[in-house]
């Protein structure tokens, strides 16, 4: 028993030996055995054929394109002169407005701002003296004085575009310094309004091209440009650098400017050269002086009697004419002489108690004219039981068709209202030739007055007397309306000049006028152009180059 259990004992060691045996070896015998399948291949590998790959081709990067800047380009007439108190040329004056400063410019509202001039001081609207901006540089080198101003409105007085603007100055001195002390024969609180002359170097009248102290000048002309002038006080606010130039004929203008070849265009659409633009544009209109009226001739016996003016100009359909034969929107009907955009008008001052062709019949009647005959015409009671017949010519440019078109649509509803009108077309030499030898009875008229609206040119005796109807009397009227100052006084002073006016007749008011200058849509901005100055605060413009050609 006891060998069996001993037997048995060594039985189950063997076993469990062995199995421990068997735990150790098969994990190495695995392993082993795993290697037994794996023969490395020292080799180099047999190259393998693989299809091309196909890449794209290379982009390249994108280049930035510089933004295609056009030129801001105006028109000139190298034939012309560019002196901006003598020159002639309207493209050539327009241009000058860049190479000269005045005193002072006209605003929107036709009054005056400073410029040239620093500070201004009058006590009796009689004697004033102005004060220069210190260290203003002209094109020449040297700095403005005093004697470059008074000698500019001298020589203005004389000579050029502003001769008939200060026939009221009595002096001009210089104080050697910067101020300038001018004198008047008669008070004017608005004075001021005229001095937008441009100055020029003294001594440089008979000049082509003078010094000035604008912001642009023209250092070759050969180079057909204008450049910034480096002097200039605000140099670095001036919208380009370089103003081009170009010359073409009348017929090419409207080709060149919707082509692109011209960026700013200046226009009186009233005026004899109509122009007509295809491309879209930017029109900036402004108000003038310049007035259109009718005229008489006061040695017509039918034409004495002041009724009879006040009559005819009845007659006149002021709002149908500037709306219906003027070019839309340039012009202002004026039922007075002053003009509506006059800084102080007044719309009181056109009261009437009646309606206009009420008013023209009781004055017609009153005249003593009446259809004696029957035959659809007045004629004028010769006060010994008889009558006289009469006809009235009416004389206007034949090369303007909007005061033909005025004039023929005023003798309309004159001969409507009896009085036989004859319209006679003239060309301009024989126009003024009417005028001069007092072959007429009526005529069409156009004055540019001064920004004070002194209406003494057709008030008073001098060369625009054609008719006779100027006279003295009209001085004490003119005198009080320049000289008042404030609002009370000018409305005062005005209401009695118009009034006695109206009461006699001497000319028709029809309308004031309106240019206007055009510019590519969207170019040009920033624009307050002013009768002085089509470039007034240019260096408020803003022109984007990348709109012009």
């Amino acid at each position: 028993m006891r060998y069996s259990i001993e037997r048995i004992f060594r039985v189950k060691a063997r076993r469990l030996f062995c199995i421990f045996i068997l735990l150790v070896l098969i994990p190495v015998m695995f392993i082993q055995g795993c290697q037994l399948f794996y023969e490395p291949d020292t080799s180099p590998p047999a190259p393998v054929e693989t299809p091309p790959e196909e890449f794209p081709p290379p982009v390249e990067p994108p280049v930035s394109q510089p933004t295609r800047r056009g030129r801001f380009t105006l028109r000139y007439d190298s034939k012309s002169s560019l002196n901006p108190i003598t020159a002639l040329n309207r493209d050539n004056i327009l241009l000058g407005s860049l190479m000269y400063e005045s005193l002072f410019v006209l605003d929107d509202k036709m009054t005056a701002e400073p410029v040239l001039c620093e500070s201004w001081e009058t006590e009796d609207n009689v004697t004033f003296i102005f004060t220069l901006l210190p260290n203003i540089a002209m094109s020449d080198g040297t700095w403005l004085t005093a004697d470059d101003v008074v000698y500019t409105l001298r020589q203005s007085m004389q000579k050029g575009r502003f001769v008939n603007r200060f026939g009221s100055v009595a002096s001009i001195a210089s104080d050697g310094g910067l101020a300038v002390t001018i004198v008047l024969r008669s008070p004017n609180s608005r004075f001021m309004n005229l001095l937008d002359v441009p100055i020029i170097k003294s001594g440089s009248i008979d000049s082509q091209l003078p010094p000035g102290t604008g912001p642009y000048v023209f250092a070759d002309p050969e180079s057909m440009q204008l450049q910034r002038f480096t002097r200039y006080r605000d140099y670095f606010d001036l919208p380009v650098s370089f103003v081009y130039l170009i010359e073409c004929a009348d017929d090419e203008l409207t080709q060149f400017f919707d082509d692109g070849h011209i960026s700013l265009l200046w226009d009186d659409p009233s005026d004899a050269f109509e122009i007509r633009l295809n491309r879209l544009y930017d029109p900036r209109l402004y108000d003038t002086t310049t007035m259109q009226f009718i005229g008489f001739n006061g040695r017509l016996s039918v034409l004495r009697d002041p009724d009879v003016r006040r009559a005819i100009g009845c007659a006149v359909e002021r709002e149908f004419i500037v709306s219906e034969l003027m070019p839309a929107g340039h012009a202002l009907a004026a039922p007075l002489p002053l003009s509506p955009a006059f800084s102080q008008y007044n719309t009181a001052w056109e009261y009437s108690e009646y309606e206009p062709f009420e008013e023209m019949a009781l004055l017609l009647k009153r005249a003593g004219l009446s259809d004696y005959d029957d035959d659809s015409f007045l004629e004028i009671w010769d006060g010994y039981g008889g009558y006289e017949k009469f006809s009235i010519i009416f004389i206007v440019n034949s090369e303007n068709l909007h005061r033909v078109r005025v004039a023929q649509r005023i003798a309309d509803t004159l001969r409507r209202a009896g009085l036989d009108i004859i319209v006679r077309e003239l060309p301009w030499d024989s126009y003024i030739s009417a005028l001069e030898n007092g072959n007429f009875g009526m005529y069409y008229g156009e004055i540019m007055l001064g920004a004070d609206f002194d209406l003494s040119p057709l008030l008073l005796p001098g060369k625009l007397n054609y008719g006779g109807m100027a006279n003295t009397t009209y001085k004490p009227f003119i005198d009080d309306f320049l000289y008042a100052k404030t609002d009370f006084e000018v409305n005062y002073a005005a209401n009695r000049l118009l009034e006695e006016i109206k009461s006699k007749s001497p000319f028709i008011p029809i309308l004031y006028k309106r240019h206007v200058i055009y510019s590519p849509m969207g170019a040009v901005t920033g624009v307050s152009p002013s009768q002085s100055n089509v470039f007034r605060n240019i260096t408020e413009w803003t022109i984007n180059l990348t709109m012009l050609t």
